[in-house]
């Protein structure tokens, strides 16, 4: 069986020593990798992962060009292990020529986060993008959600859907089971409309940065905390999205891949597992045989 992880990041190794201690002090949460290409690789080695996909954000429009011509270096030195997405932020003007270089080298896909980069995913700009990219063939991967790191509703299931009615392309994945702590309204508003969900970030415990009495309260002083994905619910998004539209995905290094792995399997029944594992990734990332 191939697995897929649909759903990580990685940086450079000098700013991700800087960067992802920021991150996880922000939110008060445990990682589990140092965010580097190389520790990427060892954490798949453990949890028998054959092929990670980067999902990179662009918090500046000036950092565009920087973050994708890593993305191609990436493609370059690490596939089959690694798969870079491209970066766009919304207020990058020249977006059609940038997606369409994307496509010129080889790029599959961009990653959207409304919350990091201040615009909502339902705003005029974002509609552009997500529709250009999919006129391009291009996935199109969503922060969907709360953030435990940014307040606000700029995810949220009722601007997904306001987004689904106006531009609804087929290679649309909405991170975190369709949108992180608002479960409920994602089965209720987002399923069974064509997006795929993913998995990562749902059903795995969240850990404090520190395991002392201190870090607990402090992570449990978040107000964007809430418990883990129901395993109940988790089947019912499943059953009612189709599991032609999921994707097993862990959101490496804020959860680990092997539990990340370990808690999806035990949800899934036999005959999804080769879907969400890897079937429905192939077909995303046009990789019919890698």
């Amino acid at each position: 069986m191939m697995l897929i992880d649909f759903h990580t990041h990685t940086f450079p190794d000098e700013l991700a020593r800087k960067v992802i201690p920021k991150i996880a002090g922000d939110a008060s949460i445990r990682y589990y990798t140092g965010a580097t290409n190389s520790s990427l690789i060892e954490s798949m080695n453990r949890a028998h992962v054959d092929l990670s996909v980067i999902l990179p954000v662009v918090t500046k429009p000036s950092q565009c060009e920087t973050i994708n011509k890593a993305a191609i270096d990436i493609n370059d030195r690490y596939f089959p292990q690694l798969m870079s997405f491209g970066g766009i932020h919304p207020d990058n003007e020249n977006y059609r020529e940038i997606l369409k270089e994307m496509v010129k080298s080889g790029i599959k896909g961009i990653k959207l986060h409304p919350l990091y980069q201040g615009v909502a995913i339902d705003d005029i700009r974002n509609l552009k993008i997500i529709d250009c990219a999919g006129e391009l063939g291009l996935t199109v991967v969503i922060h969907a959600g709360k953030d435990l790191s940014f307040p606000g509703d700029l995810a949220d299931p009722d601007r997904i859907s306001r987004m689904l009615d106006k531009v609804n392309p087929e290679k649309i994945v909405l991170a975190h089971m369709g949108s992180y702590a608002l479960w409920e309204d994602v089965y209720e508003m987002l399923c069974g409309r064509g997006a795929y969900l993913d998995t990562s970030f749902s059903l795995n415990p969240i850990r404090p940065l520190y395991d002392t009495q201190e870090g607990r309260d402090s992570l449990a002083a978040n107000p964007m905390l809430v418990p883990p994905l129901d395993r109940e619910l988790f089947r019912k998004i499943v059953e009612k999205n189709g599991v032609e539209h999921m994707l097993f995905a862990s959101d490496s290094p804020w959860c680990d891949q092997k539990e990340t792995f370990d808690l999806v399997d035990e949800c899934l029944n036999e005959s999804e597992k080769d879907a969400v594992y890897y079937g429905n990734a192939l077909h995303l990332l046009e990789l019919p045989d890698i």
